[in-house]
């Protein structure tokens, strides 16, 4: 029986695969345990930053929602889509940016990156300083994000889309150096609250209409681009791909050097408390807690007063067992001690992130505009075991919501409490506040 050359011609298949395999678990088993000594000879301080930039808080990016989505689009070479830089902070550009993109995705056009507005350094209530000397073009996608990371995540995933870095790459296409302006309103788009798209199917296909009726595909012979109107918050993420909606805003990363300052911050926060933050391990609520006070200039009369921030703010950190409090940037320096020394009384250290770094890192700091030093806040803020932040936020929604998936989270899933007090909350993020754009935020913004 075991000579039949049936028998022979199983075992001459089967053999390779089974040596295959082996050699497979070999490798794996020798590469772990060689990390595993490596890592013992690393610097800890070193092995705790390349961690910190090796592993997101939420995992390695699923690109299979923006395959799909990219691959079901029809695509048109030479159509193409700039659209207007958005001004203010993380919240607001990287929602506006990933809006710009899902545009494109929609028309299948090749996309000029969008830029983003640099506020006053003088008065940062001016979102939008004048610039003397002519239109203001915005700073490149490198001011907030990391280039290199969304061009080869674009690449990779939606490989139809064409991808300029600028209007200066173009400067031999005079046929795209006037746009046709676009905006929702053009696109006769149902809206609701304000500016959320009723129907993503209906909005598709007048998107596609507009683009056909503007310039129709049979008489379009040169590159063409149109312009989008900033749109920060449009589409209802429920009418998405939850694979989609989890990993699309994670297209734009923050720029690598704020990431490396933030990582130094957790890492002296980590010594100096003897707190377990692991960067390769998520969200652990036992921790410490970040906070989200806004009551700088630029946020007077949208934002609660300070008095109530405050009082929500201290009571939900003395209700928890985090006796280490981050304090992101957007508060009036004033408040910001007065909020400390309250929380003393009650065995809360309240922190800043110039009390978190030493001398390189700190310079690194202070070379950064006031909103570059809230990507800082961003990536500490993501990896704390618990978070708060007023409804008026779309700082503290993108945050919270990103939070969310990060811990396992499903849009079918989410415990939301819709109270007068309290917007969003679940086991590691809560949202307060009666502010009338939190619906909008919870239902718009790309995590």
């Amino acid at each position: 029986m075991f000579g039949s050359p049936r028998v022979f011609q199983i075992v001459k298949i089967a053999a390779p695969f089974l040596l295959a395999v082996w050699f497979l678990g070999y490798v794996i088993s020798y590469k772990s345990a060689y990390n595993g000594v490596v890592r013992q000879f690393k610097d800890e301080r070193d092995l705790f930053l390349s961690d910190f930039l090796e592993h997101e808080v939420d995992g390695s990016l699923d690109g299979r929602g923006i395959a799909e989505l990219c691959a079901g689009k029809r695509w048109s070479p030479g159509l193409m889509l700039s659209c207007e830089p958005p001004s203010g902070g993380i919240g607001q550009v990287k929602n506006a940016h990933l809006n710009c993109i899902r545009f494109a995705i929609e028309m299948g056009a090749e996309l000029v990156t969008p830029r983003i507005i640099k506020r006053s350094e003088k008065d940062i209530k001016v979102v939008k300083p004048h610039n003397g000397n002519g239109p203001y073009k915005g700073e490149p996608l490198d001011y907030f994000f990391d280039f290199a990371h969304f061009n080869q995540t674009m690449s990779k995933f939606c490989p139809q889309m064409k991808i300029h870095r600028s209007m200066d790459d173009l400067y031999q296409v005079p046929s795209v150096l006037n746009g046709y302006e676009t905006n929702l309103e053009k696109l006769h788009t149902q809206i609701v609250n304000g500016s959320v798209i009723t129907n993503v199917t209906v909005w598709s296909g007048q998107l596609k209409s507009f683009v056909d009726e503007v310039s129709p595909p049979a008489k379009r012979t040169h590159p063409v681009r149109f312009h989008l109107d900033v749109t920060n918050w449009a589409f209802p993420t429920s009418a998405h791909n939850p694979t989609f909606v989890q990993h699309f805003g994670r297209i734009l990363r923050i720029r690598e050097d704020a990431r490396r300052v933030s990582a130094s911050a957790l890492y002296n926060m980590q010594k100096r408390f003897q707190l377990q933050l692991d960067p390769r391990h998520g969200l652990k609520s036992d921790t410490f807690a970040g906070l989200h006070l806004r009551t700088e200039r630029d946020a007077e009369h949208v934002f609660p007063s300070f008095e109530d921030q405050a009082a929500y703010l201290l009571d939900y950190v003395t209700s928890s067992k985090a006796r280490v409090v981050f304090m992101a940037t957007g508060a009036d320096e004033s408040n910001v001690t007065a909020f400390a020394e309250r929380a003393a009384d009650f065995d809360v250290t309240v922190l800043l992130k110039k009390d978190l770094l030493q001398e390189e890192d700190l310079n690194v700091l202070k070379g950064f505009t006031w909103d570059q030093r809230a990507l800082v806040d961003y990536e500490i803020m993501l990896r704390a075991g618990l978070i708060a932040g007023p409804s008026q936020s779309s700082f503290a929604w993108n945050i919270a919501l990103r939070r969310n998936y990060a811990a396992g989270a499903s849009e079918g899933t989410l415990q939301v409490n819709t109270s007068a007090h309290i917007q969003w909350q679940d086991g590691h993020s809560t949202i307060f506040g009666d502010s009338e754009m939190g619906p909008v935020f919870r239902e718009t913004v790309w995590p």
